[in-house]
């Protein structure tokens, strides 16, 4: 099986990406409900309110989070007693800085960002998982469609949409994330070779879209509202969604993560902690158009309120549950992430034990009534 020749020195980029703090970098979108500066090391509390304030750190502002989103604003976790803030934006590595260097209590990201600090000694715990599936979209440039004579509206097999992209420059946020590496993954899935698609880095949604339209890339991969925002733009269209690919439809995907000694001391908060996002999980799956206009316009401002409310239903399948995790879904997602060793600088081999670097029991404690 042949691998991209890229290279990826993700120690060093963790290194770098640690001198920085959680709202100071480049990319921080602070337009979140209660977003502000992260607090410093543990939780704040307000003594007159009795209010535990609480950093959440996300990669960039994506549909797969929306249960976060929810739970803050339909006040879940103010019920629990938090005051949840959220910084935004450096990609997964910027994540993972953050929570080691006590810029922010918890992790919002893919199972790459939470995995990140093995390769620094530094253990973390992920107590919940957001979506049960991969959300990414691959979309193709209606530029790129016309000219290879592909018709996104006609059926065809999993293998001959991949064979399509053979040749194709197709954008991610950052080389060696998981963007990068579950499509190059696929290519491999589907005996494509995985070095005959060009992959570049153009972060965000907006710059993939413009750049499409201008014919520099040939499509991207982002998660949910990617394609319905290319399809509105009349720019690309939708080309694969993931979580109907088989080997990713049944995938822990966007997690929540803390540090393994922040869990121990404080595993009262975690339950109420995932008791939050878990009722956000379950009303978003339920309730995806109220759930659309509680978080469109201050966490996806600019972005037609209609369009979030399709994204929501195209993911309602992924909102399983209240984030219980299982080893299976768990080996599915590290399988790629060793196999691009090294783009992810994840080790070889990866324990998926329960117990061993996530658990349910958070999640146990808080639905067990």
């Amino acid at each position: 099986m042949m691998k991209a020749k890229l290279k990826l020195a993700s120690f060093a980029l963790l290194a770098s990406v640690m001198v920085f703090t959680g709202c100071g970098s480049p990319g921080t979108n602070s337009n979140t409900s209660n977003a502000g500066q992260p607090s410093q090391g543990a939780a704040e509390k307000t003594e007159s309110k009795q209010v535990t304030q609480l950093t959440f750190s996300e990669p960039v502002r994506v549909l797969s989070f929306a249960p976060l989103y929810v739970a803050i604003e339909k006040g879940y976790l103010k019920e629990e007693g938090f005051d949840a803030k959220i910084v935004s934006g450096g990609g997964g590595a910027q994540v993972s800085a953050t929570l080691i260097s006590g810029q922010a209590q918890f992790g919002v990201a893919a199972p790459q960002a939470a995995l990140k600090s093995m390769g620094v000694g530094k253990e973390t715990t992920v107590i919940q998982s957001i979506n049960s599936s991969l959300t990414y979209d691959i979309v193709l440039s209606n530029k790129y469609l016309e000219k290879k004579g592909l018709d996104p509206t006609k059926p065809l097999s999993l293998k001959e949409k991949v064979e399509a992209l053979k040749g194709a420059t197709m954008a991610t946020d950052n080389i060696g994330d998981s963007g990068d590496v579950f499509m190059r993954y696929l290519m491999e899935l589907y005996g494509q070779n995985p070095d005959d698609l060009k992959v570049v880095k153009l972060a965000g949604r907006g710059p993939k879209i413009g750049a499409m339209k201008e014919g520099v890339i040939d499509g991207g991969i982002n998660s949910a509202p990617f394609s319905l925002e290319a399809s509105d733009k009349n720019v690309g269209a939708q080309w694969i969604k993931t979580m109907d690919v088989p080997e990713y439809s049944n995938m822990t995907w966007e997690l929540i993560f803390t540090m393994k000694d922040y869990a121990e001391k404080n595993e009262d908060q975690i339950v109420k902690v995932v008791r939050a996002i878990g009722k956000g999980i379950e009303f978003t799956r339920e309730n995806p158009e109220e759930a659309a206009s509680l978080i469109a316009k201050k966490y996806f401002d600019g972005t037609d309120e209609k369009l979030i409310q399709e994204g929501l239903k195209q993911l309602n399948g992924t909102f399983v549950g209240h984030g219980e995790m299982t080893q299976e879904a768990w080996e599915n997602a590290v399988k790629p992430m060793v196999e691009y060793s090294d783009l992810t600088g994840l080790p070889k081999e990866v324990d998926t034990t329960p117990g061993k670097f996530w658990t349910n029991k958070y999640i146990e404690e808080a639905f067990k009534n």
